[in-house]
């Protein structure tokens, strides 16, 4: 796979959001009931997704089923699994930690547009399934990233997501530390932090072409007016490497052919190495 500023390399879960995100929160009730209406999305995963529109923070309740296991999760979490979870973030980019990354970054594993992380409480991902007595709590801020105009080839979506140059948005928790994985260890931009030790659950909207926003420098205000959404897990080891993957995305829709079947997905999706400090 070719990584760059126009590679991405990103899947990650969704369904169907009834709601805006959060800066609609602003204006008048009227801007935000027209928002809803414009917001209702065809979805590529068996979810339900409730957006509740307040003052920040925006709490995204899904439902989804497992349709990809591997690595770690094998035996743990199993396709066909019903999840559960919450997301809570925000579009108000004056509410995130300081630090936030507003110029595009193509360090490899960690391509984006710009990456913004929130206090967590009350910004927070949880999941759970269970039949598999699974769950998940965040404990790390919980990051919004921002991809503008960039492109995903099929290896970069598993087969499960859209191809083509496209906007989208991740919105990500985890367990996970960031740790500077060059060599000397102190020299790591803040772009060039990966995660290690533990997991990260990401739910990402990918809007079917690239007109969703432009200049990548701020999370949209609204949701595209059509999309694809997944949600996706992954586990790292203490060294960054990817040990488990699981996607969750609607179930009839077929498994793409060769190593995904019977191969491995590891290491494929570069996306969930990006970590900042």
């Amino acid at each position: 796979m070719t990584l760059g500023v126009t590679t991405v390399k990103s899947i990650i879960p969704l369904c169907h959001i009834h709601g805006v995100n959060n800066k609609f929160c602003a204006v008048s009730v009227g801007k935000v009931r027209a928002a809803i209406r414009s917001g209702l999305a065809g979805s590529l995963l068996v979810f339900c997704l409730i957006t509740n529109i307040h003052a920040a923070p925006i709490t995204i309740n899904v439902t989804a089923t497992i349709a990809f296991v591997d690595g770690d999760y094998v035996g743990q979490l199993g396709v066909g699994q019903e999840m559960a979870g919450t997301f809570i973030y925000d579009t108000d980019e004056a509410n995130a930690n300081p630090g936030a990354i507003t110029t595009p970054s193509d360090v490899e594993g960690h391509e984006f547009s710009s990456f913004y992380e929130f206090p967590s409480p009350p910004y927070d991902v949880s999941l759970s399934v269970p039949i598999a007595s699974y769950s998940f709590d965040n404990v790390a801020p919980v990051a919004v990233v921002v991809n503008d105009n960039l492109e995903l080839t099929a290896d970069d979506t598993a087969g499960f997501g859209p191809v083509g140059i496209l906007d989208w948005i991740e919105i990500l928790g985890g367990t996970t530390i960031g740790a500077c994985l060059l060599d000397p260890p102190d020299s790591c931009a803040p772009d060039e932090y990966s995660p290690i030790d533990g997991e990260e659950w990401t739910l990402a909207i990918f809007a079917n072409d690239a007109n969703w926003f432009s200049g990548g420098s701020l999370i949209p205000d609204n949701l595209p007016g059509s999309d694809t959404r997944l949600i996706v897990g992954a586990r790292f080891d203490e060294f960054g490497n990817e040990t488990g993957l699981v996607i969750a995305t609607i179930s009839t829709v077929p498994l793409p052919a060769g190593a995904w079947l019977f191969g491995s997905a590891l290491g494929l999706l570069g996306w969930m190495r990006r970590k900042t400090i």
